[in-house]
């Protein structure tokens, strides 16, 4: 056979192999890659020492909790500035599941993968939080909210209409019980909105005290209402709170936290819906957290009431120059966060006894929120 018999031969074949390879590039290409969900985590059957339903029924009737959304399925997060929405767009919520797969917290937070919140019997905080989160999140779908659950690790800058860290506590003595609230320390008056809206919702809704006097430094604290010192927290014009929803501990909460959920849940989607009903949406300044400056104490030093009143109860004399770091300002009083030598306090000081510095302001994160 000739050489020029041989090419013609060859032809076909090479052309039907490039057809093939060309084919297979385009489907790979075309293609969706394959879904990663994460697995959720199981709840443990209930033992004799929880009282109630410890797994409640999620909302579509399952015992299992559904599963909760990576950050990487998070739509990609608005420009962290007080601008408003687009007309039209539906408001955004983001559902925090306190400590779930605190395991893989980035490495700035790596102090906090070991932390593994409160406990009852089997059942973890995550677990329980996660319970109640996957029911608020179908009661905000419910009126046009777009929910977005999220684990422990927080997008970096998370921008929405409102952030909710959802908890629950835990104690040694079985006497401490109840719910309370907390804003970051530098309080958006949207945050403050918000905080109000779903404290006038949950204690009637629950029939839950009010842990009153029960915030504590690393609830204002709390990580992810740190923007200033993390990249995986929460836009600064994100209004949001943290619930501590009741007491795991206690045997009076235990029975609405585990045995009438549906009630949490309810009473913190009431909260939210009010929230979102009552604001102005193009009220950019409502969202913006005060910025005051680091202060110091004037020679005379500084006298830290419980209340912004010449009257009010002293928590400590600050000496000169004890440094002072304000988050509210009223009636020509700071209230402020106060560190004196081993003293950490937080009261009002009078305005006519700091002196601004240039300092950046660095308030307590929790070892273990």
């Amino acid at each position: 056979m000739s050489k020029q018999s041989d090419r013609r031969s060859v032809a076909p074949l090479l052309l039907l192999a490039l057809t093939l390879l060309l084919s297979a590039c385009v489907a790979a290409r075309a293609a969706p890659p394959a879904p990663v969900t994460p697995a959720p985590p199981t709840m443990s059957a209930a033992t004799p020492t929880v009282r109630g339903a410890v797994a409640p029924p999620g909302p579509t009737g399952g015992a299992a909790p559904t599963a909760v959304l990576a950050p990487a399925t998070i739509a990609t997060a608005l420009p962290a500035t007080p601008t408003p929405r687009p007309p039209g767009t539906p408001p955004r919520v983001g559902l925090q599941v306190g400590h779930l797969r605190s395991d893989e917290l980035p490495e700035e937070l790596a102090r906090l993968r070991a932390s593994t919140g409160a406990r009852w019997g089997s059942v973890t905080e995550a677990e329980l939080n996660l319970a109640i989160a996957n029911r608020v999140k179908p009661l905000l779908e419910a009126q046009g909210v777009v929910v977005d659950l999220l684990p422990a690790t927080v997008p970096p800058g998370y921008d929405a209409d409102a952030f909710i860290a959802i908890h629950a506590d835990g104690s040694i003595s079985p006497a401490a019980r109840g719910w309370k609230l907390a804003t970051p320390w530098r309080t958006s008056a949207a945050s403050r909105a918000l905080m109000n809206a779903v404290a006038a919702a949950y204690g009637p809704a629950t029939g839950l005290p009010q842990d009153s006097g029960g915030v504590t430094f690393n609830m204002k604290g709390y990580y992810a209402f740190s923007y200033r010192r993390y990249q995986h927290a929460i836009a600064r014009t994100t209004p949001a709170i943290i619930i501590e929803m009741g007491f795991m501990t206690s045997a009076a909460d235990r029975a609405v936290l585990f045995g009438q959920p549906e009630r949490v849940a309810r009473g913190i989607a009431d909260g939210v819906l009010a929230y979102l009903r009552e604001r102005d949406p193009d009220d950019g300044a409502a969202l913006l957290p005060p910025d005051y400056p680091v202060m110091r104490a004037v020679a005379a030093g500084a006298v830290v009431r419980a209340a912004p009143r010449d009257d009010a109860r002293i928590l400590l004399r600050a000496g000169e120059g004890a440094r002072i770091v304000p988050f509210d300002k009223l009636d020509g009083y700071y209230q402020a966060f106060v560190r004196a030598g081993d003293a950490r306090v937080v009261g009002w000081v009078r305005e006519d006894e700091l002196i601004a510095t240039d300092e950046q302001p660095v308030f307590p994160t929790p070892a273990n929120p």
